[in-house]
């Protein structure tokens, strides 16, 4: 599983690391690789 950490505290899984990036860019971001299979969304400014 794919972890997605947000700036509000909200935290989402994925199974796969393409429907994490997917997820991220439809939000209107993009995740950035924090840990392993942990990753931080970023907004596009």
């Amino acid at each position: 599983m794919y972890t997605l950490n947000f700036p509000n505290g909200n935290v989402q899984t994925y199974s796969t690391y393409g429907e994490l990036v997917k997820a991220a860019q439809l939000m209107g971001g993009e995740a950035k690789l924090v840990n392993g299979k942990v990753y931080a969304f970023v907004p596009k400014k």
